[in-house]
This record gives structure tokens, C-alpha cells and sequence, in this order.
């Protein structure tokens, strides 16, 4: 599979409680990536890349309804 570095899904670990702090549903590109580590982003917070929005939304999901059920 061909990856575009200049459009890929990141999906973050879930330390709040909405979803879309998991995934927003934006393509980021590895500019604004290397930008969001000179800012500041800890590696740890990502918990994984996706070269598309499909595979992004269905990890998302899954991560979060997983961390939605570990609170209650």
C-alpha cells in the first residue's frame, strides 16, 4: 500500500471525553505533524497513524468506546 505523507489520520489516545479528541476527522500533514512536536506533542499521545479516514473513525471508535467503559 502507498502511503501520502502529506495526508494521513492520526488517532489520539483518549484523555478527555469527547470523541472528537480522539479523531477529528482531519488529514494532517507531516508539516504540521513536525510543527505539533515543536510545540510541544509527546509521542506517547498518539496512538496511531492511518493512511485513511475509514481505518482512522473505526480505531477511534473502538478506542474510545473502550475508554468510555474503563471510567464508568
Amino acid at each position: 500500500m502507498k502511503v501520502n505523507p502529506n495526508k494521513m489520520y492520526i488517532v489520539y489516545t483518549p484523555f478527555y471525553r469527547s470523541r472528537k479528541g480522539v479523531f477529528d476527522g482531519n488529514p494532517t500533514t507531516m508539516q504540521q505533524l513536525k510543527n505539533k512536536f515543536k510545540r510541544g506533542l509527546d509521542a506517547d499521545v498518539i496512538d496511531s497513524i492511518y493512511s485513511t479516514k475509514k481505518e482512522a473513525n473505526e480505531a477511534a471508535d473502538k478506542l474510545f468506546l473502550k475508554s468510555s467503559r474503563n471510567r464508568k
